[in-house]
């Protein structure tokens, strides 16, 4: 039997948990014409959301095209993942959109559609921006053939900043689409995407309503988890909690240790805290290279320090004792941890003036680095703990 949590790729739009506020929102911004940005960890179900207002947009007469710009350096990788997102529609316009691409690759020298990517289809030379705009250019064409809106979502879109100006170009095309096409722009880099969206001096300042996307609702989790358990004849038992708890919310984590989980259930049995303990185990040595390296990634001097702060004292770096017991001086915390949070390792626990790892398996991994604990601090240190500082807020 197949394994019915998949943890390596997108998620089907009917195999999403929750977020039923959050593609609402996406699907009116889209009716008004907005354009929105989706600011989220990776990893933290982007794309799946995407793919799941794209489904709902399609049942209404909507075509959805879907640009993943994940690690483009140059121009030229950017008019590819532009023709290449059209190239993979499917459905009535497949045929004209097809004809239009080849169109586009005959004119300009550029191979956009599958087999022929990266041949040179004619001896003159390569005209990428011409290219470029043309692609752009095809939501106008694209209006003539019956469809009745028209979603593009820019996946990664921080990673345009590696191409000179090319957020400029895609500005100036775009800007001239009407109410027909809605954009939608997906981040994975906070201090990047701020960059883009609220810098006066870039193409994008202000041209896209945040849309934020928050750790997965408990209730709901264990509702889906405990139906998919139970469909293919395995009970998660009691234990569901402990890996809910574990998860945090995290989309890709709930669905990597329910994975584990599931294949240490044997077939019609019941999982109890032996099961928990080796799926958890399972799960932590198969991404234990890569935590490693995330680690090995921070200096040692003040980033490491810190988030074993977190990890080991209540998620509360900026205590005295705490910053004492790790080794960090008091006065550089804030500094580190506002760079931890503007990349996404670390997260504000809501209301608490705590703060907690956006992956929950890197703060296993983290705590069960630290060799040391913190003695029971005192009541007089209460005061402290009020005063703590909330960087970016």
């Amino acid at each position: 039997m197949v394994n019915p949590f998949p943890y390596q790729r997108p998620l089907r739009p009917d195999a999403l948990i929750d977020r039923e506020q959050e593609v609402a929102r996406l699907l009116r911004g889209c009716a008004a014409g907005v354009a929105l940005r989706v600011d989220a960890p990776r990893r933290y179900g982007k794309t799946s959301l995407v793919l799941k207002a794209f489904a709902e947009a399609e049942a209404e007469g909507a075509v959805g095209v879907l640009v993943d710009l994940r690690g483009v350096l140059t121009l030229s990788d950017v008019v590819v993942r532009v023709g290449r997102a059209y190239a993979a529609l499917r459905g009535p316009i497949r045929r004209w959109l097809t004809r239009q691409l080849q169109g586009i690759e005959l004119d300009f020298n550029i191979g956009i559609l599958g087999a022929g990517a990266g041949i040179r289809l004619a001896p003159r030379p390569v005209g990428e921006e011409a290219a470029l705009f043309a692609l752009l250019d095809l939501p106008n064409r694209i209006a003539s053939q019956g469809v009745r809106r028209l979603l593009v979502c820019f996946d990664e879109f921080q990673d345009v900043l590696q191409v000179e100006a090319v957020d400029d170009k895609l500005r100036s095309a775009i800007q001239h689409h009407d109410e027909f096409v809605c954009y939608l722009f997906c981040g994975s880099e906070p201090r990047l995407m701020r960059l883009l969206f609220e810098d006066e001096q870039r193409a994008f300042w202000g041209q896209a309503e945040p849309v934020q996307l928050p750790p997965l609702p408990t209730a709901a989790t264990l509702e889906y988890l405990d139906r998919r358990f139970r469909e293919t004849g395995k009970d998660a038992g009691d234990v569901l909690a402990r890996l809910v708890a574990t998860a945090e919310g995290h989309p890709q984590r709930v669905m990597f240790l329910a994975h584990k989980l599931w294949a240490h259930t044997p077939p019609g049995g019941r999982a109890d805290l032996a099961t928990w303990q080796a799926a958890l185990a399972d799960a932590l040595l198969q991404e234990e290279p890569a935590l490693e390296a995330l680690w090995r990634s921070f200096d040692a001097a003040a980033e490491q320090r810190v988030l074993r702060a977190i990890a080991v004292y209540e998620g509360r770096p900026y205590r005295t004792a705490v910053a004492a017991a790790v080794g960090v001086a008091r006065g550089s915390v804030e500094r580190v941890v506002t760079r931890l949070l503007d990349s996404y390792v670390i997260r504000r626990l809501d209301g608490s003036g705590q703060f907690g790892f956006v992956d929950p398996l890197f703060g296993l991994f983290v705590r069960d680095l630290a060799e040391q604990r913190l003695p029971e601090l005192a009541d007089a240190d209460e005061g402290e703990r009020a005063a703590e500082p909330d960087p970016g807020r």
